[in-house]
C-alpha cells in the first residue's frame, strides 16, 4: 500500500477505537443511571432497614460490597453520650456510634452518610455487622452492647468517654471483647472494625475527601483522585492492603476526620480497606436533579489482629475513636501519632511552625482574621533583610541595563562570548544576578506551607471577620451578571498591580516579558478568585505590606551607585613575618647538635 492508503487505514483504526471507548462509557453511564434510580426507589421506602439499604448500595458500579447477611429484626435501642459540644449518638443496630453531632462553631454531623454505625464489627470488610446487639448497661459516661454471632462468639462493646490528660471531647474509648462459647477452637483473621463514612460538606470540597493509615509510624493517605480513571487504566473500586503494624486508620474530609487508634502497647499486624459509594441525594441542594453531578461517601474498615480463641476463652482489644476537626494542636495534644493525620505536604515542618504561630497570634488578638494578618506581617518582617538586599541588587542590575544592551548588540552573532562578557560585567561591578531571586526561593516554601495550613484549617471554619462570614470559604457578597462578587481577591489583584509598578525591573526586560508581567495579576486573580477568604486575606495583606516596605526603603535607603569593584593591590616583596610563628626560626638561634668528644684528661 502507498502512503495515502496507510493513512486511511490508521485513521479508521483510531476511529474504531474511539467508537468502542465511547460505547463502553455510555454503557457504564447507563448502568450508573439505572443504579441511581434504584437507589431513589429504595430511599422512598421508609420501612427499609439499614441492611437492605446497604445491600442496594452494593449493587452500584462504584461499590464492591457483596451481598450482606440478614440482620435479625430486633427493636433498636439508642443512647447518647454528651461531653462539651459533642454528642455521640449510639445505636444497637451495629452496636456503635451512629452519628457524632458537633455543636458550637462546627455545626456538623459526622457519619450521617454511613450504612451502619462506627464500631460495627464485620466479618468481611465490605459487609455489615450481622449481630443483634442489646444495650446491657448505660450511664452518662458509658454504654455497653452485647450480642452473639452465628459462630457462637459473644461480642461485647464497651464505649466510654475519654478522660485524663490526653482526653478530649472528640474522643471516645472502645473495648471489644470476644468470648468463645463453642466447643471448638475459633481462629480468624477476618474481623474488621468499621471506621464510618466521610463525605464533603459541599460539592466543591470533594477533592479533599480520602482515607489514610499509619503503619509503624509511617502515615500515608489517598485522596478522592485515587478513584479517578487513569489514561491507561480503569478507575479503582476499592483499596485493600495488609500492614505489619497498623496503629490507626480512618477517613477524612477537608476539615473533619474519623481516626480509630489501636491502644495496645505492642504493635500487631492488621488489614485496611476503603471504598467509595455514590450518594443518592446530592450534597448541595442546588444540584438536585443534575445527573452530571455526583457526590460520594468514603467508607473504611481496619482489621483486628488475628483472633485465636480456645473454647471458653476470651480476648479484648482496646481502641480510641476520634471524631472531630483536623486541628494540629488538638491532635498533637492527644498523642499516639494522631497529628500525623495532618498531611501538610512536602513543607510540613514549615506548616506546623506557621500553624503554631497563627494560634499564638489568635491568643493575642482574639480574632482569627487578625491572626492571619499578624502572621503575614510576622513572616514579612522576618524576610525584610533579605528582601532589602534583593531590591538593591535588582536596582543595580537595572543600572547595568545600557551596558548589557551594548554587549548584546556587539556580540549578537556569538551568544557564548556574549554570555562570558555579561558575567565579566557582573563581576566588575560586583553584582550577583541570583541576588534578586533569593527571596522568591525563600518565600516559596513559606507560601506553600502557609497555603497548606489555611486551606484545611478547621479553626477558621465559621469564623467571621469584617464583611467575611466564613474565613474558610470565599467572601462572596452577591452576584453581578451571574458572577460572584468576591472583594478580597479583587483587592489582591489591585494591590498586586500596584506592587509590580513599584518593583524595579531590569532594563534588559523586553516587551514580551513586560506583557507577561502585566498579565500576571489577571492570571493570579482568575486562579485564586474562589480561594478561601483566609488565603485571599493573607495574599492581600502581603501585597499591602510589600508596598509599604518598598516605600520605606525608597525614603530611607540611599539609591545604589554603579561603581566598579576595586581590587586590593598585591603587596610587593616578601610576606610580612608573624611574630608568633616563624618557620625559619630565629637567626640568633644556632643549631645545637652533639659536640665532639674532648681528648685528654
Amino acid at each position: 500500500m502507498d502512503r495515502k492508503s496507510w493513512i486511511v487505514v490508521t485513521l479508521c483504526v483510531i476511529l474504531m477505537g474511539v467508537n468502542w471507548h465511547y460505547m463502553q462509557e455510555n454503557q457504564k453511564l447507563a448502568q450508573a443511571e439505572a443504579a441511581r434510580k434504584k437507589q431513589e426507589e429504595i430511599a422512598k421506602k421508609p420501612a427499609e432497614t439499614p441492611a437492605a439499604v446497604a445491600a442496594a448500595v452494593a449493587a452500584t458500579p462504584t461499590s464492591t460490597a457483596p451481598a450482606t447477611p440478614t440482620v435479625p429484626s430486633v427493636p433498636e435501642e439508642t443512647h447518647s453520650l454528651k461531653t462539651g459540644s459533642v454528642t455521640f449518638e449510639l445505636s444497637s443496630k451495629g452496636g456503635g456510634i451512629a452519628r457524632a453531632v458537633l455543636a458550637g462553631t462546627d455545626q456538623v454531623t459526622l457519619n450521617k452518610d454511613a450504612v451502619e454505625p462506627i464500631g460495627a464489627l464485620r466479618r468481611e470488610p465490605a459487609g455489615l455487622d450481622a449481630i443483634a446487639y442489646k444495650l446491657t448497661a448505660k450511664s452518662d459516661k458509658s454504654a455497653t452492647f452485647e450480642g452473639t454471632n452465628a459462630e457462637g462468639i459473644v461480642v461485647t462493646k464497651a464505649y466510654s468517654l475519654t478522660e485524663g490528660p490526653e482526653g478530649d471531647e472528640h474522643l471516645i474509648d472502645l473495648t471489644i471483647t470476644l468470648r468463645n462459647t463453642g466447643t471448638a477452637q475459633h481462629r480468624s483473621e477476618e474481623y474488621y472494625l468499621y471506621a464510618g463514612a466521610s463525605s464533603a460538606l459541599k460539592h466543591d470540597d470533594a477533592r479533599y475527601d480520602g482515607f489514610f493509615w499509619n503503619n509503624a509510624g509511617d502515615a500515608e493517605y489517598k485522596l478522592s483522585s485515587f478513584y479517578g480513571k487513569g489514561f491507561f487504566s480503569d478507575a479503582a473500586t476499592e483499596f485493600k492492603q495488609s500492614f505489619n503494624a497498623l496503629r490507626f486508620a480512618g477517613v477524612m474530609g477537608r476539615f473533619y476526620t474519623h481516626i480509630i487508634t489501636r491502644m495496645d502497647e505492642k504493635d500487631a499486624p492488621g488489614k485496611f480497606w476503603s471504598s467509595r459509594r455514590t450518594l443518592v441525594q446530592p450534597i448541595d441542594a442546588a444540584h438536585a436533579g443534575k445527573a452530571d453531578i455526583q457526590d460520594h461517601a468514603y467508607d473504611a474498615a481496619l482489621g483486628l489482629p488475628t483472633v485465636d480463641l480456645a473454647p471458653g476463652s476470651s480476648h479484648s482489644e482496646h481502641y480510641q475513636i476520634y471524631l472531630g476537626p483536623k486541628e494540629y494542636d488538638r491532635l498533637s495534644r492527644i498523642g499516639h501519632q494522631r497529628s500525623y493525620a495532618m498531611f501538610y505536604g512536602y513543607f510540613k515542618i514549615v506548616s506546623i511552625a506557621l500553624s503554631k504561630v497563627m494560634r499564638w497570634m489568635h491568643g493575642i488578638s482574639g480574632s482569627w482574621g487578625l491572626a492571619v494578618i499578624l502572621l503575614t506581617i510576622f513572616v514579612r518582617l522576618c524576610l525584610w533583610p533579605i528582601h532589602a538586599k534583593s531590591t538593591m541588587t535588582m536596582k543595580r542590575m537595572g543600572l547595568l541595563g545600557p551596558k548589557m544592551k551594548e554587549l548584546q548588540e556587539k556580540f549578537k552573532d556569538n551568544p557564548q562570548q556574549q554570555q562570558m562578557e555579561v558575567m565579566k560585567l557582573y563581576k566588575e561591578y560586583g553584582v550577583n544576578p541570583l541576588g534578586g531571586c533569593l527571596p522568591l526561593f525563600l518565600q516559596f516554601p513559606i507560601f506553600i506551607g502557609l497555603y497548606s495550613v489555611l486551606e484545611v484549617a478547621a479553626e477558621l471554619r465559621g469564623q467571621s471577620f469584617w464583611w467575611v462570614h466564613d474565613l474558610a470559604a470565599a467572601d462572596t457578597q452577591g452576584q453581578l451578571f451571574g458572577f460572584n462578587i468576591n472583594p478580597l481577591p479583587l483587592i489582591m489583584g489591585l494591590t498586586m498591580v500596584a506592587q509590580m509598578k513599584l518593583t524595579p525591573q531590569p532594563q534588559t526586560v523586553d516587551k514580551t516579558q513586560q506583557r507577561i508581567f502585566m498579565f500576571m495579576p489577571l492570571f493570579f486573580l482568575w486562579f485564586s478568585y474562589d480561594f478561601a477568604a483566609a488565603l485571599a486575606l493573607y495574599w492581600s495583606t502581603q501585597n499591602i505590606f510589600s508596598i509599604f516596605q518598598t516605600r520605606v526603603m525608597k525614603l530611607y535607603m540611599p539609591e545604589p551607585k554603579l561603581e566598579k569593584v576595586t581590587e586590593k593591590p598585591v603587596p610587593k616583596g616578601p610576606p610580612p613575618q608573624n611574630p608568633f610563628f616563624n618557620p625559619m626560626g630565629n637567626k640568633h638561634d644556632k643549631k645545637k647538635g652533639p659536640k665532639p668528644p674532648r681528648l685528654g684528661g
